[in-house]
């Protein structure tokens, strides 16, 4: 229970339901400034979440799991940056800490399941448990993309078939004082909305100046780091002039500790290359190459692509139908069939 109106609807619906609800608190960072409206893990969260699991009558408490976000996400995090990816730690948290260390107290607890406020749709049947997409307008099954079948097969979500109105609307039934809160939209560790400084504070390597060289080799200036940039980025670039429009970072190379930059037409990938695959439905990819939907950044729209897992080396390899802007390592990829079943999830480590 974060605080928000999510989880607590989502523990007053499994009481409802008949479920005996713990309620818990994750204590992962410590903030240094002033918590604001769309940041989280604050104190005032903290009773929030407190204040909702009186008012449904379970109990509540709070755990320390600072070391093993940091260990997890937040070292990995910075890890990716000084490595020319872009990192989504929101993933990293779901598979680690909340379906991972999280799962691991609820069954020294006796729990059988950890219920979340994601916006998805859950259904355990016979041969596993399935994730569908959720709510368009609000849908989160893509950060949940690589949580493993066993963890899915012990996670609840009790807010798959809701809008966002419908949820505040049973908060309101409930008498829940968040009914109206504003979502957390930040990375709860990066405050003040500059993640560099997460960096520096991790020692990753962000200041190591390098070349920015176009797409044919020509080097037109110079960055301040790496970890400054992502595929797609116009910002912060060299004051160059082209005749033939504006230039965008479409390549990091941090074996070279270069940024490759070119027009438009040039940020399009045909494919990608993605490992540490979390392949949901190996059944669907039993019989070779499949026929898919990518979504290559959260809320990114639907590509159609041609999906190919290569079991031996973990690999999932794709070719697009329409071309995909801005392809970024270190994104997750997740595939859905059309009937909006995820079928896989995986990190991407090249455009192509």
């Amino acid at each position: 229970m974060s605080g928000g109106v999510d989880s607590a609807v989502a523990a007053a619906l499994l009481a409802e339901r008949g479920f005996d609800v713990i309620g818990v608190t994750m204590k992962m960072y410590s903030p240094t400034r002033p918590a604001h409206a769309k940041s989280c893990c604050g104190a005032e969260d903290f009773d929030d979440a407190r204040r909702a699991a009186n008012a449904l009558g379970i109990p509540h408490y709070v755990l320390d799991f600072e070391e093993v976000f940091r260990r997890s996400v937040i070292r990995r995090f910075a890890s990716d940056y000084g490595r020319g990816r872009t990192p989504n730690p929101c993933v990293t948290c779901n598979n680690d800490v909340k379906l991972g260390a999280l799962r691991r107290f609820a069954e020294r607890m006796g729990a059988r399941y950890v219920a979340t406020g994601h916006y998805a749709r859950l259904s355990h049947e016979a041969d596993g448990a399935h994730l569908f997409a959720g709510d368009p307008l609000k849908d989160q099954s893509y950060a949940l993309a690589q949580a493993t079948p066993a963890q899915l097969d012990a996670l609840l979500l009790p807010l798959g078939d809701l809008t966002k109105e419908e949820t505040r609307a049973h908060a309101v039934r409930l008498g829940l004082a968040v009914a109206e809160k504003a979502e957390s939209q930040d990375i709860c560790f990066v405050e003040g909305g500059d993640y560099r400084e997460v960096l520096a504070r991790e020692g990753a390597a962000t200041g190591r100046p390098g070349d920015v060289v176009t797409s044919s080799g020509a080097r037109v200036g110079a960055h301040r780091g790496l970890a400054h940039f992502t595929v797609g980025q116009r910002r912060e670039l060299p004051a160059t002039t082209f005749n033939d429009g504006p230039r965008y970072v479409t390549r990091l190379d941090a074996e070279t500790n270069t940024i490759v930059i070119g027009r438009e037409e040039e940020l399009y990938a045909g494919g990608l290359v993605a490992d540490e695959a979390n392949v949901l439905r190996p059944e669907r990819f039993a019989d070779g190459p499949l026929e898919a939907f990518a979504m290559t950044r959260y809320r990114a729209p639907l590509n159609r692509a041609r999906a190919q897992f290569d079991r031996a080396s973990g690999e999932l390899r794709l070719e697009f139908r329409t071309p995909e802007r801005a392809v970024a390592p270190g994104q997750l990829v997740a595939l859905y069939d059309q009937r909006g079943e995820v079928l896989a999830g995986a990190t991407i480590r090249e455009a192509r």
